[in-house]
């Protein structure tokens, strides 16, 4: 893995009311509202996040050792210029509910560490504001809340864990769990948004050394997991599951940057549809805003939307 070190000043402070600066129910990443067919605004649905580890679009796509991560092709949607937006790990997952490029201090650390927990907006904060029910899922972590590594879990892929507002309050042991808690509440339908983090061998991390097997481990915890998602009755009444890695390796001259991001849900326009247009992880959090009627962050104001893959 990566490791570097940076030092800056936080610059996110608070959110706007919408990227372009209007109150909206929804958006569908252009500014306009998002609605359902009888012109009403479409109710808030629920959203699943899985986060992989440390491989190459061109490791995985295609690929014989990802045969149930490629399977799942054919009846969701692909975006094939994808790309993640800092090294190593951390950064890249703290992007994704805040939108910031570098934090302060060497990077992958555990969330007590200074310059953490920092105090910025980010998506645990816009979501506790709009009473929006949701959980961070994380295998292995044990106890919850947990803001060590322990085993094979690994804190520093649980973002909402370095941001004060979620790690010193009581909401920490709340929305921070381990994944053993999921199935119950899969079934319950009680959470819109729940991020889930396997753990550092069912992603795909380890072994570090040999990154085909890392794959095939990942294929095969998917294999078993993400079924149990696309058989619940949130997913079926129009849920949306988000796939993606958090950054890339550039093995064999790959693109050291490009990674998969696969979307199922009943509201994919077409089965099998892809995308050429250039995402990234802001790309994530803007649709994950605009989808639950979530005023956008200034870091991501103008960040293109995932939303040309979904219907209303």
């Amino acid at each position: 893995m990566k490791m570097i070190s940076i030092s800056i000043a936080l610059a996110i402070t608070g959110c706007t009311s919408g990227h372009n600066g209007t109150d909206v129910d929804a958006s569908s990443g252009d500014g306009s509202p998002w609605q359902g067919s009888d012109g009403s605004s479409s109710a808030k649905p629920t959203i699943f996040t899985i986060v992989l580890e440390n491989h190459d679009y061109a490791e995985i796509i295609g690929s014989s050792n990802a045969p149930y991560i490629n399977s799942l092709l054919a009846q969701g949607a692909l975006a094939t210029n994808y790309k993640d937006t800092n090294h190593p790990s951390l950064p890249n997952y703290l992007h994704m509910i805040s939108g910031a490029d570098q934090y302060p201090g060497f990077i992958d650390l555990d969330p007590t560490f200074t310059p953490f927990p920092v105090t910025a907006a980010n998506l645990g904060t816009q979501l506790e504001a709009a009473h929006v029910t949701w959980r961070s899922y994380q295998e292995s972590m044990g106890m919850p809340c947990r803001l060590s590594a322990s085993g094979k879990y690994a804190p520093k892929h649980d973002p909402f864990l370095y941001f004060k507002d979620m790690q010193t309050t009581a909401l920490c042991t709340d929305r921070n769990v381990d994944y053993s808690q999921f199935a119950a509440d899969l079934a319950s339908n009680t959470y819109r948004y729940m991020w889930i983090t396997p753990n550092l061998t069912s992603d795909g991390h380890d072994p570090a050394t040999n990154p085909v097997m890392g794959l095939q481990t990942s294929d095969t915890w998917m294999k078993t997991e993400v079924p149990k998602i696309l058989a619940s009755d949130g997913f079926k009444a129009g849920g949306i599951l988000f796939i993606t890695w958090d950054e890339a390796e550039g093995r064999a001259n790959n693109d050291k940057d490009k990674i998969p991001m696969i979307i199922l849900s009943p509201r994919v326009k077409q089965a099998g549809m892809t995308s050429a247009t250039a995402f990234t992880h802001s790309s994530y959090l803007a649709t994950i805003e605009d989808l639950l009627a979530l005023p956008r962050l200034p870091t991501v104001t103008s960040t293109p939307a995932l939303m040309e893959f979904l219907n209303p």
